[in-house]
């Protein structure tokens, strides 16, 4: 199956291209949702979503890659409090601050968000030139999506941003909750967000 990376590369041409098409990525970032809702039920979480583990085949469907960092969510003896898992850039804060006993299926809504935002925005929520700069800017607030993209629905700003909330427990409960909220967006119906 030919498939190919679902994030663009970060010139002007695909940050019109992205919000231009904004429903796909949308609709992707929904089939992305469900793919994990299905594996934390399982209790396994991912850990490392991020657009490379993520590929799309020649259908337009979204498959999720390298579950080498996944772990199973009742056995947190597998990695140790303190251990820092995950690719910095889509972290989620508390993987950020090496809570691993606490890292569930929110970490892996939080760093979905942060890729759809990539997708959509065409740059990266945290753009820092290092793994420090990057880290401290997990902690704060991201620059809201809409200023990227002023032609964007308010509703999937305000979808994303609770979906990358710094507070776990203000993201979305589950994977299956924020890909609800992204077809209503899609169909242009009242979010839970």
């Amino acid at each position: 199956v030919e498939a190919r990376d679902v994030r663009e590369s970060n010139s002007d041409s695909s940050q019109v291209s992205a919000t231009s098409d904004w429903r796909t990525a949308v609709a992707q970032a929904a089939q992305v949702a469900d793919g994990l809702h299905a594996a934390h039920k399982l209790g396994v979480i991912h850990r490392d979503i991020k657009p490379s583990n993520l590929i799309v085949d020649h259908n337009g469907k979204p498959w999720i890659t390298d579950f080498g960092l996944a772990r199973i969510q009742s056995n947190v003896s597998l990695t140790q409090s303190g251990d820092v898992i995950g690719t910095v850039r889509y972290m989620s804060p508390e993987q950020s601050r090496g809570e691993s006993a606490i890292v569930d299926g929110r970490t892996d809504v939080y760093s979905l968000g942060t890729t759809l935002y990539e997708m959509l925005a065409g740059t990266p929520a945290h753009d820092g030139e290092d793994a420090r700069s990057i880290l401290r800017q997990i902690e704060e607030d991201v620059v809201p999506l809409r200023r990227h993209c002023p032609g964007l629905p308010r509703d999937l700003e305000t979808v994303v941003a609770k979906a990358m909330a710094a507070r776990r427990d203000d993201r979305y409960e589950t994977a299956k909750d924020f890909a609800c909220d992204l077809r209503r967006v899609l169909a242009d119906e009242p979010t839970g967000a």
